[in-house]
């Protein structure tokens, strides 16, 4: 076990590094939603067995103890393939779905019962998604032999068909969520509410809590798919699966750790239910560096991890259950480090690699050269700011149109340029999204809406045309073109689909809208590269106090 522990970073114990990674921010919704049983509510497990006794979890290693077990755990891998750049801020050099493989195989050797799953958002970040649509991190899954996994907001990125298809690429992992609904969609034979997997003499039960799809994920992306509050459903799930013989229940949640106890996320749904053991989180990119438990209605205490985000840790529990049935944990995040790459599996490895070289050489093209690093921020930043201009050009080249209001959504930027020369996979890794660019025309009364949203996001990207103060999260001035905006003037906004089609904070009264046909990614590729043409080469970007926050 020595031997074991050195590989794993924890001698001594090794934590990872606290960043806003760029998380969804997860809004509070109320009560109401869709309710009844997936897949027709007879059989919640949807394959007939209702948690047999032989379904998941390696038994090789050393010899089974009585109700022990360990569950290793990952979520928002992001389609990190590949470890993050040495230049990272945060992390440098972490990460890598190689490591991870390492890791997992290497605990599977060791102890006789592991499972391994997944919270939710596997997909989209990188390149590798962006071309490949899922299939290198479905594959990987089913090499790693994950057992269970729920679904995250950014698995619909490629829309109902796009995730039907990664879905029948890894059939072998049993995916849960429990208040969605695709009882009504083409997918409803391969999600369930819940399973009960195996794990050396512990049956385990497993439900998915899942994030509000309203205002998160494009209308059309999810087509079909009923939400109702993971509140409303979740313990009631989790005691149908005791009575049906598990020994404990683990919730995969993609709904976000907050601090504080509203019922929405993690701690509150812990705190307000009584036949949850464990929450395994995501959403929200946290970094549960150490234990946190929370006292449930029974009075029990439940525990609650997430492992950050990109494959830069991977969670591992050991749980013990004591004569009564009531778990004790042991638990970490395993840094995925550089001191894996000796232990690397070759065949898998290789398959990796063949799939890296069918992308490598167009990511690999130098668009420019960037003197210096273009970071991200809020509630004004030089890559938002760049962004949002970026916009502005688009539609002159599109429409021939000069657009008024350029607009980005901040969870939109997915990564920062770092100084030297910029590549198509760089630009790619900031713009993963199969956005397109969108051009409305909205009357004064509903841009003011609009900068109304803004400023209760506290500042999203906006072009250089605009100049707003923001006092409280609310407008204190703001023009355009240097002029008060005009209630009954037509201003035109260049944004892009995603969020044109939330019909909110306005847009949903545009009087005309026209789509680019174009992925919004290769729109910013054809930008830089317009800057580089215009600047000898050069991409910069600066902060020009467009926005301030008061």
């Amino acid at each position: 076990m020595l031997v074991l522990a050195a590989l794993l970073g924890l001698m001594p114990f090794a934590g990872c590094e606290m960043p806003d990674l760029s998380g969804d921010k997860t809004e509070k919704p109320d009560d109401s939603g869709t309710g009844g049983d997936q897949n027709g509510g007879e059989d919640q497990d949807g394959d007939g067995q209702g948690g047999s006794g032989d379904d998941g979890g390696s038994d090789d290693g050393a010899e089974l103890k009585s109700k022990e077990f360990v569950i290793l755990f990952t979520n928002d891998f992001h389609s990190q393939i590949e470890p993050l750049s040495k230049d990272e801020t945060y992390n440098a050099d972490r990460g890598g779905i190689k490591r991870i493989k390492a890791l997992v195989d290497s605990v599977r050797a060791a102890e006789p019962a592991v499972l391994l799953a997944d919270a939710g958002d596997f997909v989209q970040g990188t390149y590798y998604f962006s071309l490949l649509n899922g299939v290198v991190e479905m594959i990987a899954m089913e090499e790693l032999g994950y057992d269970v996994r729920t679904i995250g907001n950014h698995e619909f990125d490629k829309k109902m068909t796009g995730l039907g298809d990664m879905l029948s690429l890894c059939s072998d992992v049993k995916v849960v969520a429990s208040n969605y609904d695709f009882s009504q969609t083409s997918l409803s034979t391969f999600v369930r509410n819940s399973t009960i997997i195996q794990a050396g003499n512990v049956k385990v039960g497993f439900i998915g809590l899942n994030v509000r799809l309203q205002n998160l994920v494009d209308p059309t992306a999810c087509a079909g798919v009923q939400w109702q509050n993971a509140i409303n459903v979740a313990d009631d799930e989790a005691k149908r699966l005791r009575d049906q013989g598990a020994d404990m229940v683990i919730a995969l949640s993609h709904l976000g750790y907050e601090k504080t106890d509203e019922v929405y996320y993690d701690r509150g749904i812990a705190m307000n239910t009584r036949h949850i053991d464990m929450i395994i989180g995501g959403h929200s990119h946290t970094f549960l560096n150490y234990p946190e438990y929370v006292t449930n209605m029974e009075g029990e205490k439940v525990l609650i991890t997430q492992t950050g985000s990109k494959g830069v840790c991977l969670g591992y529990a050991k749980i013990k259950l004591d004569d009564n049935g009531r778990p004790s944990f042991t638990y970490r995040l395993i840094p995925v480090k550089n001191h894996l790459d000796k232990k690397l599996d070759k065949d898998f490895s290789n398959m990796i690699d063949t799939y890296s070289a069918k992308v490598t050489e167009e990511m690999e093209k130098v668009i420019g050269y960037c003197p210096k690093a273009i970071r991200k921020g809020s509630p004004e930043s030089p890559l938002s700011n760049l962004t949002a201009d970026a916009l502005v050009w688009m539609a002159k080249e599109h429409y021939g149109i000069t657009a008024d209001v350029g607009l980005y959504n901040t969870g939109g930027i997915r990564a920062e340029i770092s100084a030297g020369d910029l590549t198509v996979g760089d630009v790619y890794a900031v713009y993963p999204f199969d956005n397109v660019l969108s051009v409305a025309t909205l009357k004064g009364k509903d841009l003011k809406k609009l900068f109304e949203y803004v400023a209760s996001s506290g500042g999203l990207p906006i072009n250089k045309e605009v100049r707003m103060v923001i006092s409280g999260k609310k407008v204190k001035s703001v023009t355009v073109n240097g002029k008060q905006i005009d209630d009954n003037a037509d201003y035109t906004v260049a944004t892009i689909d995603y969020l044109m089609n939330l019909e909110r904070y306005g847009l949903e009264n545009a009087t005309e809208r026209r789509d680019a046909s174009e992925i919004i990614r290769d729109c910013f590729v054809a930008y830089f590269r317009h800057l580089a043409d215009e600047n000898g080469g050069e991409i910069t970007a600066s902060t020009d106090g467009r926005i301030k926050n008061e």
